[in-house]
C-alpha cells in the first residue's frame, strides 16, 4: 500500500497513542506512540512537531517510519553536556553524544544507555539477566564480595524460619521489607539502610544507592549528581 506523510500535533502518553495530520486530507488519525519494533526504529516516543510516513488504514496509520524529528530541547542537551563533563572527572565515561542522551531522555526511550552504561561500570545488587532476586542465590554473595574493598570480613546471612538477615561485623539481625515478586527491592531495604549504617561508620566513600529496580554502589556525591540528572531515583 501506498505510504503517507503526516506530521505529529498531538501526543497521549497516558494512553499510548498520537494525533496524526495529513499531508494531504483533512481531520486527524490515531498512531501508536511509538514506531513498531520490526520496523527497526530508534526506541523513541512520537513528539508534536515529527514528520512520518505511514500507511492509511481508515482512521488510523500504520507502519510508521519517521520522515524528520524535531530535537530535544537545547537546555536539555546542555545539561546532559554538563553531565557527560562531570561523570568524565568521576573516572566514568558514556559512549554517546549529549545530544544523543537528551533525546533517549526527552523521548522517553525503550532503551537507556546512560543507565545502562553506568550500571555496567558500577557494582549492582541484582543480576536480572541471570534470574529474579528471590530466586537468586548468589544475591548475598555478592553484596558480600562489593564491600571487601571497603569493609574486610563484611558478611550478611539469612536467618533461618525468619524473614531476616544477620549482618557483620555486629551480628545485627535486620527483619526484611514487605516486597512482593512485581518489587522485590523493597525486600532488601531495611538490609541497606543499615550496611549503609555500616559503611558510614566505617569512613568508607561509597554507599548503596536506589536505581529504579536495583541497588548500586556509588560515592555519595556521584549518586547525588546522578539522582539530580534523572538518571538514580526511586523504584517504579
Amino acid at each position: 500500500m501506498a505510504q503517507d506523510t503526516f506530521t505529529v500535533e498531538d501526543v497521549n502518553p497516558k494512553h499510548g497513542f498520537a494525533r496524526l495530520r495529513p499531508a494531504s486530507g483533512e481531520g486527524l488519525l490515531n498512531a501508536p506512540l511509538y514506531p513498531e519494533p520490526e520496523s527497526g526504529a530508534p526506541p523513541f516516543q512520537l513528539r508534536v512537531g515529527d514528520t512520518v510516513s505511514g500507511v492509511r488504514r481508515g482512521q488510523s496509520v500504520a507502519d510508521l517510519a519517521w520522515v524528520t524529528r524535531v530535537e530535544p530541547p537545547y537546555a536539555l542537551v546542555e545539561r546532559m553536556g554538563e553531565l557527560l563533563a562531570k561523570l568524565e572527572q568521576w573516572e566514568l565515561k558514556v559512549p554517546a553524544t549529549a545530544l544523543e542522551l537528551a533525546e533517549h531522555h526527552w523521548r522517553d526511550s525503550r532503551e537507556d544507555p546512560l543507565r545502562a552504561e553506568l550500571a555496567s561500570q558500577l557494582p549492582s545488587f541484582f543480576d536480572w539477566e541471570l534470574a529474579h532476586p528471590y530466586e537468586d542465590g548468589a544475591l548475598l554473595e555478592r553484596l558480600e564480595a562489593a564491600m571487601q574493598p571497603y569493609l574486610p570480613g563484611f558478611a550478611v546471612k539469612p536467618l533461618q524460619g525468619r524473614n531476616a538477615f544477620v549482618v557483620d561485623p555486629g551480628g545485627v539481625e535486620v527483619e526484611a521489607g514487605e516486597g512482593n515478586w512485581e518489587a522485590p527491592a523493597t525486600t532488601f531495604e531495611p538490609l541497606f539502610r543499615q550496611v549503609n549504617a555500616v559503611l558510614e561508620k566505617a569512613g568508607a566513600p561509597v554507599r548503596w544507592v536506589p536505581s529504579e529496580n536495583d541497588w548500586l554502589l556509588s560515592p555519595p556525591g556521584l549518586a547525588e549528581l546522578l539522582a539530580l540528572h534523572g538518571v538514580l531515583g526511586p523504584r517504579g
